[in-house]
């Protein structure tokens, strides 16, 4: 096999796992939650952006979103880093959510849920005012997919 075979091979293989890799990070919304805390306590804000849904995305400016959470205080992100997972539920191929466990969240007015939409590069947050996340919910509801839970 030639050099230019070799480099050509190991390059294949390297842009494989790097795709693995990106893949695994948003592989469910667990696997979100756990890429969205690393890339809190490494302050990796590139990282952080990638975690949430395109429409998240479009409300915001980038780098003045990645300025806001520059700001915040280390009590601010500890807070968060506290949260940890009581119940993750998908609901069908396009929507789900976490549910937090009410002991690790920092405030008692912090919402105990994320929410998440299936996107073509995998599960990223969105918000409970996400319009598609709205509609996908109420189709899932509609079609028997998902059931309201009782109180």
């Amino acid at each position: 096999m030639s050099l230019s075979s070799l480099v050509c091979l190991a390059l294949l293989v390297f842009a494989s796992c790097s795709s693995e890799e990106a893949n695994q990070r948003f592989s469910d919304p667990a696997a979100t939650f756990q890429t969205y805390k690393h890339a809190l306590e490494e302050s990796d804000f590139d990282l952080l952006w990638e975690c949430f849904s395109l429409s998240q995305k479009e409300s915001s400016e980038r780098q003045a979103w990645i300025d806001d959470w520059r700001q915040k205080t280390q009590n601010e992100i500890k807070s968060h880093l506290r949260r940890e997972i009581a119940q993750e539920q998908i609901i069908n191929k396009r929507i789900a959510y976490l549910l937090f466990d009410t002991s690790t969240l920092g405030d008692k007015r912090a919402s105990p849920f994320f929410y998440f939409i299936h996107e073509p590069d995998g599960w990223k947050i969105t918000s409970h005012l996400d319009t598609t996340f709205h509609q996908e919910l109420e189709q899932a509801i509609e079609s028997g997919e998902y059931k309201l839970p009782e109180f």
